[in-house]
């Protein structure tokens, strides 16, 4: 009994510890979601197309993609804090270099600056929080993810808000200012590096096969999530034809309830099968994206009800793959694991923008979405299912 409120208080102690970088993802997410209302906002400026306006999302991930991994292998070595540190710092000047972004090329430079530091933040962050509290990997991935979701709902609502009634560079700025003062907070953290017991190994990380599986699953899978962030703001807008403070909001419920999502499928994933639940959870995203995309509402009550629906089991694929690839290595490689997997995510990340953009010029909006982003999640659920069958003792 005194074991288990010693455990008990030292959760609570580490949970209070991680408020701080979450405080960080907070403000990176709200940046990085509002880029899909972004989009059409610039369009209209500097007179895009599909392709060309994909980019600018396209930039970002590519910059996370470059860093990643490199994130993940430096901050078992210096430790998490400094590279969330790092990373916050190059955010904020992304976010504030958009401000003053008086033409395309300069908007790209700035949304590739931001993006390395989300690069180098986010492995950190995931590692971090599951060397805080090993036990409860599945619920700090998924806090982690939830609040990045929610970052998702208060950022295009709030983007949405500024934009209508300035422009979006006071909304920019806005989110420039949060990201400084997360940038201030993450260094209360008292973190100490923890010593590695062993070195860390791409090639025998490539050569876990389970590991292989979560990295391509989550690889798909999100690519499927970036098409849905980077396109659907449109679809809402000229499909749906909502004006783009309801499909601000439409679009940020569904961040909002993906947030609860990761928390609840993340703590089931702790007392059940992880691959079991992520399985389920990823099917059930990829038949509701069917009757999102291809099933015309017409009324913005019931198109928000269905966007919080959906949002419920869109998110967790993240958090649930990330705790996944943990569960299959040593504790010491928790940083380069998670590195590694993600980085890999992002890559293919990288090209969903354009592809679905190009896939939209053939099909129209609401077909290319639903074949592009249903198939996805399909595939990250029969991945998840082989593993969970492979495993299963």
């Amino acid at each position: 009994m005194k074991i288990k409120q010693l455990s008990l208080n030292s959760f609570f102690k580490n949970l209070l510890l991680f408020a701080p970088p979450l405080f960080g993802m907070l403000c990176l997410s709200m940046f990085r979601i509002s880029l899909g209302v972004l989009i059409p906002e610039v369009s209209l400026e500097f007179f895009l197309n599909e392709v060309e306006a994909s980019l600018i999302l396209s930039s970002y991930l590519t910059a996370m993609s470059l860093v990643m991994a490199l994130s993940g292998f430096i901050s078992d070595k210096l430790g998490k804090k400094i590279i969330m540190g790092l990373g916050l710092l190059a955010v904020t000047i992304g976010i504030f270099t958009t401000f003053f972004s008086f033409n395309f090329n300069l908007l790209i430079a700035s949304t590739f600056i931001a993006g390395i530091g989300a690069g180098f933040y986010t492995p950190a962050l995931y590692a971090y929080a599951g060397e805080l509290i090993p036990f409860s990997k599945g619920f700090l991935a998924g806090l982690s993810n939830s609040v990045y979701a929610f970052g998702g709902f208060f950022g295009p609502l709030i983007f949405s808000l500024i934009a209508e009634t300035h422009n979006w560079r006071g909304a920019m700025l806005f989110f420039a200012i949060l990201s400084l003062i997360s940038f201030a907070f993450i260094w209360i953290i008292p973190y100490n590096k923890v010593g590695i017991k062993q070195k860390s190994s791409y090639i025998s990380i490539l050569k876990n096969k389970n590991v292989s599986l979560v990295t391509v699953a989550l690889t798909i899978a999100n690519a499927g999530f970036v098409a849905f962030t980077a396109w659907t703001p449109k679809f809402l807008i000229e499909i749906e034809k909502l004006n783009i403070v309801d499909a601000g909001v439409a679009f940020g419920l569904y961040s909002l309830f993906g947030g609860f999502g990761t928390i609840i499928f993340g703590m089931f994933s702790d007392k059940f099968d992880r691959c079991k639940v992520t399985s389920l959870v990823s099917a059930t995203a990829a038949l509701l994206t069917l009757f999102y995309y291809l099933i015309s509402f017409h009324n913005i009550f019931l198109r928000i009800i269905f966007s919080s629906i959906l949002g419920l089991v869109s998110h967790a694929y993240w958090s649930l793959s990330t705790a996944a690839a943990q569960d299959f290595v040593e504790k010491s490689l928790f940083g380069s694991i998670t590195g590694f997997v993600q980085n890999i995510a992002v890559i293919s990340a990288v090209f969903a923008p354009p592809i679905s953009g190009s896939l939209i010029n053939y099909l129209g909006l609401s077909y290319a979405l639903t074949v592009f982003i249903a198939s996805s999640y399909f595939i990250h659920s029969i991945i998840f299912m082989f593993l969970y069958l492979k495993n299963k003792d």
